[in-house]
C-alpha cells in the first residue's frame, strides 16, 4: 500500500464489522479478493464513497435493487467501460458506470438523448435552469456577504438549517432522468417492466414534462416528483413525490410512517417537502413572468405511491382531477386522489392567503 493512502471514517467501518466468532468479514473478504484482483484493496480504500455506489443497481425488470458487497465491489474493481463513449455522451457513461450499469441501459439513454435533440426539445420547460442553492453554496455567498447583511445571525442559521435538502429542475439533458429510480428508490428507469419506464422517458422527450429534484447536503440526489405542465390550459400535474429508501424509515404497506410527526425521520421529510414547495413557488413566479397573459392556475399531486403523504394531505384534495396525456403514464396521480399545492388565488405556496 502507498504510505500516503487515506482511509475515510466509513471504510474503517466497513472493514471492522464483525461476523460470527467475532471474524472481521468484509476485512476477510477484501483480502481474499485481493489475490485474483491485485489493487483491489487500495482501490476501494481510497475510492469508497463510488465503491459503495456499486451496491445500488438494476434486477431483470429494471427495479432497483442492492445487491451483494462481493459483486459490487467486482463491479467497481471492473471499472465497466462502454462501447461508444463520446463528448456528448460520456456524462451518462460516467453516471451509468458508476453504477455498474449493462451496455445496453448505456445505449439506450444515450439513443433517448440523441432522439430528444433530434427533435428540437428543449432541456427546460421554461428555456432556462431553476436551482436552489447547496449548503456549501450558501455557506460560500453567505461568507461574502456585508456584515450589515450578516446582522440577522438567527436568519442566517435557519436558512442553513433548512438548505440540509436543496431543489432544482432537473435539465432534461441529465442522464439522471433515465435512472431516476435508481436515486429514488422507483421504478422510473428506461429499462424498467412498469410504468415508471414511461415517465423516464417522458421526462427526456417530451417538452411538457421535467423533473424537480431534492438534493441532500452532499448533493446527491435523494427524491423527485415529475411534472407534466398544459401550458394551453394553464395547470400542471405531478404524478406523485418519490423517495430514497434511506428516508423511508418504518414505512408501512400504506406508503405511511410508523413514527411520531416529531421524530427525527419526520422532520427530514417535512424538509424534503418544503424544498419541493421552495421549487414549485420559483418554477411559478418564473412561469407566471414568461406567461402574463396566460399564468399557471393550479399544480395539483397524485396520491397513488406517494412518499410524502402526510404532508401532501395538508393541503385541499382536488374534486376534480387535471389530465394528463395517456402515453405519460403518471398512473399514481390519475388512479387516485389530487391534492392541489398551488392554486391561482392563493398568494402563496403554503396554506392560507389570497392573491387579489
Amino acid at each position: 500500500m502507498p504510505i500516503n493512502a487515506e482511509a475515510n471514517q466509513e471504510f474503517l467501518k466497513f472493514i471492522s464489522v464483525q461476523g460470527s466468532k467475532r471474524k472481521l468479514e468484509n476485512l476477510d473478504m477484501l483480502t481474499s479478493m485481493e489475490t485474483n484482483n491485485p489493487g483491489m484493496f487500495i482501490k476501494v480504500m481510497t475510492n469508497f464513497e463510488k465503491a459503495k455506489s456499486y451496491r445500488t443497481s438494476l434486477d431483470d425488470t429494471g427495479k432497483p435493487i442492492t445487491i451483494p458487497w462481493e459483486n459490487a465491489l467486482k463491479k467497481f474493481y471492473a471499472s465497466n467501460k462502454y462501447v461508444g463513449v463520446t463528448n456528448e455522451n460520456s456524462d451518462i457513461a460516467e453516471l451509468f458506470g458508476g453504477k455498474g450499469l449493462s451496455q445496453e441501459v448505456f445505449n439506450r439513454a444515450t439513443s433517448l438523448r440523441q432522439e430528444a435533440k433530434a427533435k428540437g426539445i428543449e432541456e427546460h420547460i421554461l428555456g432556462k435552469s431553476i436551482k436552489e442553492e447547496t449548503i456549501l453554496e450558501s455557506i460560500e455567498r453567505i461568507k461574502n456577504e456585508t456584515e450589515q447583511e450578516l446582522s440577522d445571525g438567527k436568519q442566517m442559521i435557519e436558512e442553513l438549517y433548512e438548505k440540509q435538502f436543496t431543489y432544482e429542475w432537473l435539465s432534461k439533458n441529465d442522464p439522471h432522468n433515465s435512472i431516476m429510480g435508481l436515486f429514488c428508490s422507483c421504478c422510473g428507469t428506461i429499462t424498467s417492466s412498469f410504468y415508471g419506464k414511461d415517465i423516464a422517458k417522458a421526462s427526456v422527450l417530451a417538452s411538457d414534462v421535467q423533473n424537480l429534484v431534492v438534493r441532500n447536503s452532499k448533493g446527491e440526489i435523494i427524491s423527485k416528483g415529475t411534472m407534466y405542465v398544459n401550458k394551453k390550459n394553464g395547470y400542471g400535474v405531478i404524478n406523485d413525490f418519490e423517495l430514497n429508501q434511506k428516508y423511508r424509515n418504518h414505512e408501512d404497506s400504506s406508503g405511511r410512517y410508523n413514527v411520531d410527526k416529531d421524530s427525527k425521520e419526520e422532520q427530514e421529510r417535512d424538509m424534503i417537502f418544503k424544498s419541493f414547495l421552495r421549487g414549485l413557488k420559483a418554477f411559478v413566479q418564473e412561469y407566471n413572468a414568461q406567461n402574463t397573459k396566460a399564468p399557471m392556475k393550479q399544480i395539483n399531486i397524485g396520491m397513488g405511491y406517494n412518499r410524502l403523504k402526510r404532508q401532501v394531505e395538508q393541503f385541499k384534495k382536488a374534486t376534480s382531477k387535471l389530465t394528463v396525456p395517456p402515453e405519460y403514464k403518471f398512473q399514481d396521480a390519475m388512479t387516485n386522489d389530487q391534492y392541489i399545492l398551488y392554486k391561482r388565488e392563493e398568494k402563496k405556496l403554503e396554506r392560507g392567503g389570497n392573491e387579489k
